[in-house]
């Protein structure tokens, strides 16, 4: 009978453990970046780049894409640039014809932008962690629901330093 206790529990254990999705993004230097609720994390896949890729001009910024975020309302692009800086792109227009609606940054740490049209909201959030730039495209239709989830706050917020 012990021995079927026993079993139960390190089956319960092991069902419990393996089923938990890490709601974080492992980016470098033990930076994270957090995952909402209904968020997972999907393969980068030609499509996928090809939505990515049109809102830059090819030749005037290199930034590799690094993994892409998908729920039912909205996509997250996390993208790590080089050879650039944050002032580099706090001037870079996006390829899309879409309206800036708010900027704000410095010149060193962070810089958001958001920009909107009738068919989508696009918000742009480039951080500076210890030299190391990320640089996160976020593109969804609600406003509403882009409003909650993609200020400058709540995305600023999505980032965590594991010490």
């Amino acid at each position: 009978m012990k021995n079927l206790i026993l079993f139960f529990i390190i089956i319960t254990s092991l069902v419990c453990c393996t089923s938990k999705q890490d709601s974080n993004i492992i980016l470098f230097n033990n930076i994270s970046f957090k995952l909402n609720a209904g968020e997972k994390v999907v393969k980068i896949d030609s499509n996928k780049k090809e939505i990515f890729n049109s809102y830059f001009d090819k030749n005037s910024i290199e930034m590799p894409l690094f993994r892409c975020i998908k729920s039912k309302s909205h996509l997250i692009f996390l993208a790590i640039p080089f050879n650039t800086s944050l002032k580099e792109l706090s001037v870079y227009s996006l390829k899309h014809t879409l309206n800036k609606t708010f900027f704000e940054g410095d010149s060193t740490n962070y810089l958001y932008k958001k920009y909107s049209n009738e068919q989508e909201q696009v918000a742009i959030y480039t951080r500076n962690f210890s030299n190391n730039l990320v640089y996160v495209l976020t593109v969804s239709n609600s406003t509403v629901l882009f409003d909650s989830l993609f200020s400058i706050n709540e995305l600023s917020n999505r980032f965590k330093s594991k010490i």
